[in-house]
């Protein structure tokens, strides 16, 4: 349960990222915000390796490039579904990513004919519903197609989870997972912004400072993600997910003013239970399987 605590920290660092893409907006397309941030990403992890004396060689870089492929597709399908939709429409649509993985889990307890986690997907459900309350989606005909996208990027991010679980187990640290996905994403989005834009310009000192704080947020988010689900629980830390969204209303109450009605509080505090319930169920599993005699439960 401690490692899928990391979701929390992940969460904290993109909101406080889509903060200051927001305060850069004007300045800088996407692709380039996806490559800066990636080059960040690269150079943060091998200034850190040769510190520690570490080494990016891998024996996985399959698997490797599986989740880095998968990743940066899903945030390419994303950002063009947020030039087609309203942002509360896309954003409840992305965030049913655990709707997908509690599904999931269903299947495989049917599957394997074992008791399903319906606690914890009961408290993913909760906090889908504290997500719609605080979003207020709109669905509109000209939605259908850019909808079903958010939904094939809400399910690649499953696939993603699974692999990053995946590596988790063959003992890949988080920092090395992260190091290739960068790579991979600083290369899409390079070659992109010469075929879908105008290219690279020189950023202002504001500009300069803005890519600074979102490559340090980035690295830090996506080594919380990749640690919260390779080494975590995947529905708690799903669920914990949702924080982005509360995280995010209060960073714009607090910087950018925005009004937060009762209607979000109300919202907050059901994703805020959702997320407890989930944690609470989570330490009581754990405690029951280690009070079990060894061999049992494994």
């Amino acid at each position: 349960m401690q490692q899928s605590l990391w979701a929390l920290a992940a969460a904290a660092s993109f909101s406080l990222m889509a903060v200051i893409v927001k305060l850069s907006s004007g300045e800088f397309d996407p692709l380039e915000l996806v490559f800066y941030r990636s080059l960040f990403g690269i150079a943060s992890i091998v200034s850190f390796v040769k510190a520690e004396k570490l080494t990016l060689r891998t024996k996985y870089l399959k698997h490797h490039f599986i989740r880095s492929f998968l990743g940066v597709l899903s945030v390419a399908i994303w950002f063009f579904t947020l030039r087609e939709m309203t942002f509360g429409t896309n954003m409840t649509l992305i965030y049913t990513t655990p709707i997908f993985m509690a599904a999931n889990f269903v299947l495989l307890a049917f599957m394997h004919r074992e008791k399903a986690p319906w606690v914890m997907v009961i408290s993913i459900i909760t906090g889908f519903i504290g997500i719609t309350m605080m979003l207020k989606p709109e669905f509109h005909e000209k939605d259908f197609v850019p909808g079903l996208l958010c939904l094939l990027v809400s399910f690649i991010d499953l696939l993603v989870y699974w692999q990053m679980k995946r590596m988790g187990r063959l003992g890949e640290p988080s920092w090395r997972i992260v190091f290739y996905f960068c790579v991979l994403g600083a290369l899409f989005a390079f070659a992109g912004q010469y075929v879908f834009a105008d290219g690279f310009y020189m950023p202002s000192s504001r500009g300069f400072a803005c890519i600074v704080g979102i490559g340090i947020l980035a690295t830090l988010g996506q080594l919380c993600t990749t640690r919260a689900y390779a080494y975590g629980n995947l529905l708690l830390s799903s669920c914990l997910g949702f924080s982005a969204i509360p995280f995010s209303a209060v960073f714009g109450w607090l910087i950018f003013d925005d009004a937060i009605s009762a209607n979000s509080v109300a919202a907050m505090l059901i994703i805020l239970t959702s997320g407890m319930t989930a944690a609470v169920y989570t330490k009581k599993m754990e405690a029951r399987i280690s009070a079990q005699p060894s061999g049992k439960g494994s």
